[in-house]
């Protein structure tokens, strides 16, 4: 009797022990891999509801109109385009996964288009152009350790938002009959709008929330 309680001790499957000591660490080790590059549901929770929140604020709030009263130039219009990354970046800071940018950004041009964009359904290509080259960004600064940095969120957020001037200014052929000063203060307003509004003020709104603890 007491060869076969031993013998069914043996038997047991190895996977319905407590893992203890390394074989803990290393299980612990892929998890934290795994949740790097796969969505939880609070993942897709809060990257979806920024992605509405900033569909609906960029689709129904004409910004360019806003600038154009008190600055009726060319590119001026960059002043203010930032405001597209702000979601995604919060979205970042909140959960630290950068592929959240790109389905935050996916839903936003999604609702953009919705809500008659005058890109039509390339407001999502646009939109997920934007996102890669802030993940460009965000990669960028985790390389010399300025991810969680201000500098490094505005840097990044600025070098997201300044892709999109040379993309546009050629669709719509500006390059081609403007002068290239102008190209040049579009790249300028272009990444300050970036820095500041999806850069700075991303970092202090993940800080505000992060610290009042709601998520």
């Amino acid at each position: 009797m007491q060869n076969n309680f031993e013998k069914s001790n043996n038997d047991l499957d190895s996977s319905t022990l407590i893992p203890t000591g390394s074989r803990s660490k290393i299980i612990q080790e892929k998890q934290r891999k795994h949740s790097k590059y796969y969505f939880s549901t609070e993942d897709l929770l809060i990257g979806s509801i920024l992605g509405i929140m900033g569909g609906f604020i960029s689709g129904l709030v004409k910004f360019d109109l806003l600038v154009k009263t008190w600055y009726p130039f060319v590119g001026g219009t960059q002043l203010i385009s930032g405001h597209r990354l702000l979601w995604m970046m919060i979205a970042y800071g909140l959960r630290r996964k950068k592929p959240i940018i790109f389905l935050t950004a996916i839903i936003q041009g999604f609702l953009n288009y919705l809500f008659g964009s005058q890109w039509s359904i390339l407001e999502i290509g646009f939109t997920f152009y934007e996102s890669v080259f802030l993940f460009f960004g965000l990669s960028i600064m985790q390389l010399f350790g300025e991810n969680d940095t201000k500098l490094g969120w505005g840097l990044a957020a600025g070098l997201g938002n300044l892709s999109q001037v040379p993309l546009f200014w050629i669709i719509t052929g500006k390059i081609f009959i403007l002068h290239w000063s102008l190209f040049v203060m579009s790249c300028m307003f272009g990444f300050l709008s970036g820095f500041l509004i999806a850069g700075l003020i991303a970092k202090l709104v993940v800080d505000r929330i992060l610290a009042a603890q709601i998520i």
